[in-house]
């Protein structure tokens, strides 16, 4: 079982690479929490990945979440969320407070120029991973092609791909509660 301080570090080392935003993290999340820690398998993750953007919030944050509240409960979700944010606020803080004299910098231009590919290329691999393991059913690969037809032929917004998502997924779970109960009866 993960110590508060185990999940507090995990998650600290995490937030520390987050450039790019949420999504960017999420190969870093899983080296740490699928692969190096053992803390759950890769089909959870991929669970708590779409529950964290059934929420309001910051990717990152909502993952952090959820892990660190299926490790320790709601002590496991402080210590997550506190790790993960931690080194991001205190560089937005630090960043702040020398706005000013660094905003116009060449150097710090280039910097952040060059860390935009590698966010970029992070993000597809990440979009890669769960292609494949979505992609293994035939529910997965019909769900990939209508969400890829809805947002790049018909221009739905995401919000309502997502939704549309939660309802399917919801209306899938009934009818296959709905088909074993009918099984046990018989």
């Amino acid at each position: 079982m993960a110590t508060g301080w185990q999940i507090f570090i995990s998650f600290l080392k995490i937030g520390a690479m987050l450039f790019g935003g949420g999504y960017a993290m999420l190969p870093l999340l899983e080296r740490e929490v699928v692969n190096r820690r053992a803390w759950c398998g890769q089909e959870e993750m991929t669970d708590f990945y779409a529950m964290a953007q059934l929420v309001p919030g910051v990717i990152a944050v909502n993952t952090a979440m959820l892990i660190g509240h299926r490790l320790r409960g709601f002590f496991g979700t402080l210590m997550a969320t506190l790790g993960v944010v931690c080194v991001p606020f205190l560089i937005i803080l630090a960043y702040g407070i020398v706005f000013d004299t660094i905003a116009d910098h060449s150097v710090l231009n280039r910097a952040m120029a060059g860390l935009r590919p590698a966010v970029a290329g992070m993000m597809l691999g990440t979009a890669w991973t769960l292609f494949r393991r979505t992609g293994q059913t035939r529910l997965g690969v019909s769900v990939i092609i209508a969400v890829l037809a809805a947002s790049l032929l018909f221009k739905i917004n995401a919000v309502a791909l997502i939704l549309a998502g939660v309802v399917g997924g919801i209306l899938w779970w009934l009818i296959t509660c709905r088909r074993l109960k009918g099984g046990d009866a018989a």
